[in-house]
């Protein structure tokens, strides 16, 4: 027995385009955030923070990463132990 879609404005195939069925509330818009400095300490890791210049015109490359934030803590947490070595 074959089964009839009910939405058949919904159909993916060859012809179909998929963005035009994808509402966008399903995604929500990034937040674009303002060029500026931004300073970092690491939580006072650091005797003197550093200067970071945040610029996302050119795209997501452009600013801290929480990820890159939390291993630059863990290498200054353990600088005595890795110093000299390499990777």
């Amino acid at each position: 027995m074959e089964t009839k879609n009910p939405h058949p404005e919904n159909e993916t195939g060859p012809d179909s385009d998929i963005l035009s069925i994808i509402s966008p509330d399903l995604v929500s818009l990034p937040v674009i955030k303002e060029p500026g400095i931004t300073e970092v300490d690491f939580d006072g890791l650091l005797e003197r923070p550093l200067r970071l210049k945040e610029d996302l015109k050119e795209g997501c490359g452009g600013q801290v990463w929480p990820a890159g934030m939390v291993l630059g803590k863990y290498v200054l947490r353990k600088r005595e132990s890795i110093r000299g070595k390499s990777v």
